[in-house]
Formats: structure tokens, C-alpha cells, sequence
């Protein structure tokens, strides 16, 4: 689903769409329900702890069991208390850690501890591109393909050294996770594995599609407060306009007015995502399904290059709204807006960011 990765240059000025019909945000009317929903059209069912597997591997399954599917594996090790099985071919690199026999005293839940289960605890999967993970997903595959595939995360975390996004769901029984690593927009590696911090924090909210304080803010900067230079990406240009210096990280970039407290922060590619996984290119169908129906909608004139924009507004800072764009005339994303000051016009992409 997703679009090859898009950069802009927000150093150029363009003067595009000056014909534009002024429209206003607001809240959406019986009209707009109507169209927002004939656009949603995107149902994910919830996750199923039968949806949690690896190549026909389920948790708690045998080393017998993984031989007759995979065959003998390259590496071999057995301890104490756990067994470990490699492959290491070309077209699959795939690691097994199994829970040994254990007294049956440990076999059941205790007032301080769980019960200890014999079999696989953890699968690693890193190349092998015919392998089924659960919900019809395999290695290389889109990261929108994952989300439209599995839903809603139940985190977002990067890793800034690598530029590597990690997209995490917790089996329903709370015994297992799955990690996917998405390295330039694919799923480029998973792993079901019992589940522990920091990939699950603990905390469960009532209604996972309410949209939490982490909703708004992106790429690690939150709104209304002191900038401080991101410590694990470079800045590759800054943009002085109108009292504001624009920090352009290549991924996204961050406006800070002249008291130094951040006002704006945009993505500027795909290879950038917000706290739910959204990104650049997504089908307007999937951001509906991550973030339901907006609090107001601005829509575009009917024309070529004209958008639309849907805002979802803080209930925790007042005036500070995740805006994300969509192309009026093509059900894609355009732009990921996170911004405390109104947007003036937002058919002029030098104008959303306030470059102009």
C-alpha cells in the first residue's frame, strides 16, 4: 500500500494552488459522516491468541515438532533449562529457544511467580520471506500491509541509532508478543517472544482507539515546551522565517518560535511514523482505522492538487491538533502535521509548515 518514500524540499519556495476557495476546519456535519464513512471501509478484526505463530510454530510448541517442518537445524545447544535451535541457511535465518522439562511444581501459577511452560518460548525470524507470520504477513512485506493486516499497535517504539521502528501486539492471553522491526517501510524482522517491558509498558487502556497524550506528539517532541536538538539524529538544514527557525532532520522537522519552545514538527517521508504507525502515502482508510473519525475536517476545492485535512484535536493542550492531509482526489496521504498555531491555508504546502 504505501507510496516509494517522498521528500520534500521546503526550502523551495512555490506558489501553488493561489486560486484556492478559502475553506475552514470544523466539525464534521450528517454530510461529512456520510463521506468519512463510505471511506472507511477497512474492518480488522481483533487479535486472536490463535493468530499468534511463526511458520506453523505456536508457543509451547516441541523441538520435534520444528525438525519435521524446518528439518535439522544448523546450530545446536541444549542447557540446564533451555534448548536452542539455529538455521542459518541463505533463504532462512530463523532462532528457536525452547523451555526444558521442568518438576511439575512449576508447571502452575504461585503467588510470586507464573507457571513455567515447557516448549518454545521464543522465535527469531530475520530472513525467509516464504514464512507465514500469522495473519498472512511475511518478511519484506509493507508496514501498512501489517497494520491493515493485525490493527492498531499496542506500541510504537524506535530505535534511533538505526532508524528502526519496532510495532508490537500482545496475545489476548498475555503470554506472548510479537516485534516487528520495520527498517525502510518492510517488515524486515519479528519475533514471538514472552512479553516484557520496554515493549509492553503494563498499562491497558480502557478504549484503545481514545486517543492518549502520546497521540500528540511525533517523532519524540511534544508541543508547547522547550526545544532541545534531538541527540540521535543530525539536523541537516535550518530555516529561518518569520521569528521561527525550522529544524529539518531528512525524516521530519521541528519549528521553534524565538523563546526556543517548539511550536510545529512535520514528517517530511515515509520512513517516519507517528505513535500509531501512520506514515506518509497511507490509504485514507488505513488512518481511519488507527485513529477513527477526525474532530473537524477541512475539505479542499475539487481540484488536482487540492487536499483535504483532518484534525484531531488535543483534549490535553489547548489549541495543539494532529493534522493529517489527504489528497482530495486520490485517497492517499500527503502529510503528518502535529502543530499548536492554526493552519492559514492549507492547500499551500509551503504554508502548512509556515514557511511562507
Amino acid at each position: 500500500m504505501t507510496k516509494p518514500a517522498k521528500r520534500i524540499n521546503p526550502i523551495k519556495t512555490a506558489k501553488e494552488n493561489k486560486d484556492s476557495k478559502k475553506e475552514t476546519a470544523h466539525v464534521p456535519t450528517d454530510d461529512d459522516c456520510v463521506l468519512l464513512d463510505s471511506l472507511d471501509t477497512l474492518t480488522i478484526p481483533p487479535l486472536q491468541a490463535s493468530d499468534f505463530y511463526i511458520g506453523s510454530i505456536h508457543h509451547g510448541d516441541s523441538p520435534a515438532k520444528v525438525k519435521r517442518i524446518f528439518g535439522p537445524p544448523a546450530k545446536f545447544s541444549r542447557s540446564t533449562h533451555y534448548t536452542t535451535m539455529q538455521y542459518n541457511d541463505k533463504d532462512l535465518k530463523m532462532r528457536f529457544t525452547f523451555r526444558n522439562k521442568t518438576a511439575d511444581s512449576l508447571r502452575h501459577s504461585a503467588d510470586t511467580r507464573k507457571a513455567v511452560l515447557p516448549g518454545a518460548e521464543s522465535m527469531f525470524l530475520s530472513a525467509g520471506t516464504n514464512i507465514l507470520i500469522g495473519r498472512d504477513v511475511r518478511l519484506k512485506y509493507p508496514a501498512e500491509v501489517l497494520l491493515r493486516q493485525y490493527g492498531l499497535p499496542d506500541s510504537v517504539l524506535r530505535d534511533a541509532d538505526a532508524n528502526v521502528y519496532y510495532f508490537t501486539y500482545e496475545s489476548p492471553r498475555k503470554d506472548v508478543m510479537y516485534v516487528f522491526a520495520i527498517g525502510n517501510r518492510r517488515i524486515e524482522r519479528v519475533a514471538l517472544m514472552p512479553v516484557r517491558p520496554p515493549y509492553i509498558t503494563g498499562d491497558e487502556p480502557a478504549d484503545r482507539m481514545k486517543l492518549g497524550e502520546r497521540d500528540f506528539t511525533l517523532m519524540g517532541f511534544g508541543l508547547n515546551q522547550p526545544f532541545e536538538p534531538n541527540k540521535y539524529n543530525m539536523w541537516t538544514n535550518l530555516v529561518k522565517r518569520n521569528n521561527s527557525n525550522f529544524w529539518l532532520y531528512g525524516d521530519y522537522g521541528v519549528e521553534v518560535d524565538r523563546r526556543n519552545i517548539v511550536q510545529k514538527v512535520f514528517l517530511l517521508t515515509n520512513n517516519a511514523y507517528t505513535g500509531r504507525g501512520a506514515t506518509l502515502g497511507y490509504h485514507v482508510s488505513t488512518i481511519l482505522a488507527l485513529y477513527g473519525r477526525p474532530d473537524r475536517v477541512e475539505w479542499g476545492p475539487d481540484k488536482e492538487k487540492s487536499v483535504d485535512a483532518y484534525y484531531y484535536d488535543s483534549p490535553y493542550q489547548k489549541g495543539v491538533s494532529l493534522v493529517i492531509v489527504v489528497r482530495h482526489n486520490e485517497p492517499y496521504v500527503d502529510d503528518i502535521i502535529l502543530t499548536s498555531t492554526p493552519i492559514k491555508n492549507i492547500q499551500d504546502p509551503m504554508e502548512r509548515y509556515g514557511l511562507k
